[in-house]
């Protein structure tokens, strides 16, 4: 009998082993960064916020980045750095600095810099195939 049970346990272990190792193509294999660029230069922010965002074709968890002062950004799942491999509609929206409100006003965002074309996922014409491993995107961004 105890021969059967640790047969029994054995063969449930390498069940569940085989259902994680399925289970991990859906992980974060990717990695993503870049700069995004406005007509051919990098996205100035100064003091304002730009946020790119990768929605992926398939549903689930969008990746996002923050795009620093250089036009650079890296990608984060949640709070994970990476991405899933797969195909992504990809947004991006900037603003400048908030302008200083009258007493007792909340702030507002500041002006909008990059075009609402690509604000939205229903909207945006950026897609990227990304692979697994590493993977650099550069996102160039029209005005026209």
């Amino acid at each position: 009998m105890k021969r059967k049970n640790r047969f029994r346990q054995t063969a449930v272990a390498i069940v569940a082993a085989f259902g994680l190792a399925a289970g991990c193509s859906s992980s974060l294999d990717s990695s993503v960064s870049g700069t995004v660029t406005l007509d051919g230069k990098p996205l100035e922010i100064g003091n304002g916020t730009c946020t790119v965002s990768f929605y992926p074709e398939e549903g689930g968890a969008a990746a996002q980045g923050r795009v620093g002062p250089d036009g650079t950004y890296a990608l984060k799942t949640g709070s994970t750095k990476g991405i899933r491999s797969g195909t992504y509609i990809v947004t991006v929206v900037a603003t400048g600095p908030s302008r200083e409100p009258p007493p007792g006003v909340p702030p507002m965002p500041g002006p909008l810099l990059t075009p609402t074309r690509y604000g939205t996922k229903e909207r945006s014409d950026l897609r990227f195939m990304i692979a697994s491993g590493t993977n650099r995107i550069n996102i160039a961004l029209t005005s026209k």
